[in-house]
């Protein structure tokens, strides 16, 4: 399945506009961003309800960079995978 090109750019102007950083380059990971716990959190709420994403906070923190995070949200994204049961 190819990649939901407008989801990704929703999740990183999501991450742009909460880490107030509206050139943020897609490949720095969340801490060189200066994104904090409680912005990560931000961010996942919005990519959750903005964007359809079934994407959790493990996620996030697990992510190599903001690339992949939205990728995964992307990939994620209206199709049910990963729901809201979490082990």
């Amino acid at each position: 399945m190819g990649v939901n090109t407008d989801v990704y750019e929703q999740v990183l102007t999501i991450v742009r506009r909460v880490a107030r950083k509206p050139a943020a380059d897609p490949v720095a990971s969340f801490e060189q961003l200066g994104v904090g716990s409680l912005e990560l959190v931000q961010i996942v709420e919005l990519v959750r309800s903005e964007c359809g994403a079934n994407v959790w906070i493990d996620d996030a923190f697990d992510a190599a960079d903001v690339a992949s995070f939205a990728q995964l949200a992307a990939d994620r994204a209206h199709t049910g995978v990963d729901g809201d049961v979490r082990a």
